[in-house]
């Protein structure tokens, strides 16, 4: 990464606590799918990945990941 790209994201807040983390609509935003749950990122610093559906209940993780601060979270559905 050049130092200009480093500059901009420490330049950059947009007010997310980690506490708050991922915020809807700020980081991301729910895409409504009727088979399984899906989300759409709207932050340019915040990385979304999810599994593929396992076991029995076909249960998915989705991974939350923010370059800007550091935050990461783990969700389970």
């Amino acid at each position: 990464m050049n130092t200009d790209m480093i500059k901009k994201i420490l330049d950059e807040d947009c007010g997310v606590d980690e506490k708050m983390f991922p915020c809807m609509a700020k980081c991301c935003r729910k895409k409504d799918a009727s088979f399984m749950v899906s989300y759409e990122k709207t932050c340019p610093y915040c990385d979304i990945s999810t599994s593929l559906p396992y076991g029995a209940s076909l249960k998915t993780v989705t991974i939350f990941e923010c370059i800007l601060y550091g935050y990461g979270k783990r969700v389970s559905e």
